[in-house]
């Protein structure tokens, strides 16, 4: 026998395993193992290891039967008959006398996140979380128990606060028709202060944060439609035209049903001062 006889045998025998076919396919197709990674997802490292039929390279036998499939798809070779020829040189190399970890066999190892894009997951998770904490713990917003408790506080104030400020309205009556209707109200931050716009039925519809020294000129239509509460009423200071009302409310007390009206402001502070005995101070 020749050696032309005997070249021909060598060669099939040396394309008979799953790697070399693999290799032979992406040849074909003009891919480079680059090509193949980016198509699979799968490192360079593990592909020439499953071209050399070197699974000792290989985390373990599930992933060398998910890498190869995969491989295969991205050669278009049939991704079961090649899963299947793999694991059988796995058995035939006495592979699967190693350790086997893994509880199951996942379609496709490439698409399963790895260990450090799941640690970072999580990382960033916590991290988000915790913002989230130290933000809720800072502002000032009241949460919902403290707003109910300190509705019911504000509910059972504001009948005798009504009593009291009728005995004094017709003295102030006059003050109050004296503020132009359209007169500028501005709300200022003397500390961090929460601030809500309430509907008529008691729904907020808007609320912010003021902080030290801020100022917000409250708009005409929410003047007309909405009432004022804050958590703390001795962190703000209302102006109407640029005058002072005092302050509308306890301090630490959750207040609301508070006109932002000009007329109903200087009435609320007028009246305050005549229960107090001081009165309006007189113009110059």
């Amino acid at each position: 026998m020749t050696d032309d006889d005997v070249a021909p045998e060598q060669g099939e025998l040396a394309i008979t395993r799953t790697g070399d076919r693999l290799r032979l396919a992406r040849e074909a197709a003009g891919l480079s193992l680059a090509d193949v990674a980016t198509r699979t997802r799968i490192t360079q490292r593990h592909l020439a290891a499953i071209e050399k039929s070197d699974f000792s390279e290989l985390p373990g036998r599930t992933y060398v039967t998910g890498f190869a499939r995969a491989y295969a798809r991205a050669v278009d070779l049939p991704e079961a008959e090649v899963g299947a020829a793999i694991r059988q040189e796995l058995d035939d190399d006495e592979y699967g006398s190693r350790p086997l970890y893994e509880a199951y066999e996942p379609t496709d190892p490439a698409r399963l996140p790895t260990a450090r894009l799941t640690w970072t997951l999580v990382i960033v998770t916590l991290l988000l979380a915790s913002a989230y904490g130290v933000w809720r713990f800072l502002s000032v917003e009241p949460d919902e128990a403290l707003i109910a408790a300190q509705n019911r506080d504000a509910d059972a104030s504001e009948a005798p606060e009504s009593a009291a400020g009728t005995a004094p309205a017709a003295k102030v009556g006059a003050t109050a028709a004296a503020v132009a209707a359209n007169a500028p109200v501005v709300l200022t931050g003397l500390s961090e202060v929460w601030i809500g716009f309430d509907d008529a039925e008691g729904k907020t519809e808007n609320w912010r944060t003021l902080d030290p020294g801020e100022t917000y000129q409250v708009p005409p239509a929410y003047i007309e439609q909405f009432t004022l509460r804050t958590s703390i009423p001795q962190a703000l200071k209302v102006t109407v035209g640029g005058r002072d009302v005092g302050p509308v409310g306890p301090a630490d007390t959750l207040v609301k049903n508070i006109s932002l009206k000009p007329a109903d402001l200087i009435a609320r502070a007028d009246g305050a001062g005549a229960a107090s005995g001081t009165g309006p101070r007189p113009q110059g």
